[in-house]
């Protein structure tokens, strides 16, 4: 572990595994970008407006890699250490947003056989309209938590009552983010189970995009609970004073998302009529 006075991090960080993980986000910002923006308007994708949430995180991903990377080239720097941890640690809230607001385009997507309306699926007598709006909602209370947590954390050299209160914000809107995740994987997957129940028409599409969601979700919620354990165990725990696990608890699982979504990118298979 580094010593205070000569670093603000815990342990002696990797330049490389920073330049690494900042060129992989960019990757995949470009094809993100690509697919969401640049096709739809040359015409080869439709316009899918649900994943511009998901941009804005890969390029909070990206941003928060290459500032770790100035950050490690100057660890007594405050700002670059607070600006790296705090978008790190908010991309993901973006990525989980566009699933969020996804969610009622894989619900209308499923018909009734005889008269091709839209599968009536309800929540706790929740309209699927609805559902987006109060999830993103929840998702915008948890970004402006953590941020405001890890701002305040790491503005004060994660140190004294600073530390104790940025954390103890960090850790509420982290486990808000779980719980809401959760929720919201739970009810995709009862409108599934019940869809398939009551013999209900799903379009093409909508069935791959569900694989996606499920996939990336899984690796949404490894680096989900990571970041809740990390926090709620305290800086002199292993896990925060030791590298490893913020690329593979952290980068990586959210690297695999980015990539899932990509694959199973809704401008792919959405109709005109799901995606409208």
């Amino acid at each position: 572990m580094a010593d205070a006075p000569t670093s603000l991090y815990f342990y002696s960080p990797s330049l490389p595994a920073s330049i690494l993980f900042t060129v992989l986000y960019s990757l995949t910002l470009t094809y993100h970008i690509y697919m969401t923006i640049l096709a739809p308007c040359q015409g080869k994708y439709r316009r899918i407006g649900h994943f511009i949430p998901l941009v804005i995180g890969a390029v909070h991903e990206v941003a928060g890699y290459a500032i770790r990377c100035a950050s490690v080239q100057n660890p007594k720097n405050i700002p670059l250490f607070a600006v790296s941890a705090t978008l790190i640690v908010l991309g993901p809230v973006f990525v989980c947003a566009s699933l969020y607001l996804l969610m009622d385009r894989l619900i209308w997507g499923t018909t009734t056989p005889a008269d091709k309306k839209p599968f009536p699926f309800l929540f706790m007598r929740i309209h699927p309209r609805w559902l987006p709006r109060i999830f993103v909602t929840l998702d915008i209370i948890s970004c402006l938590t953590q941020a405001s947590g890890s701002a305040i954390a790491s503005s004060g050299d994660w140190e004294g009552s600073a530390k104790d209160t940025g954390t103890g914000v960090l850790v509420g809107g982290l486990v808000l983010q779980v719980v809401t995740f959760a929720t919201f994987l739970a009810i995709v997957g009862m409108f599934h189970f019940q869809s398939r129940r009551a013999r209900k028409t799903m379009d093409d599409g909508v069935r791959v995009l569900l694989t996606g969601v499920y996939v990336s979700g899984f690796f949404i919620m490894v680096r989900c609970i990571y970041r809740v354990v990390e926090f709620a165990l305290g800086v002199d725990s292993y896990v925060f004073t030791h590298e490893w696990p913020l690329y593979v608890l952290e980068a990586t699982p959210m690297l695999v998302a980015f990539i899932v979504l990509g694959w199973y990118h809704p401008a792919r298979f959405l109709t005109r009529e799901t995606s409208g």
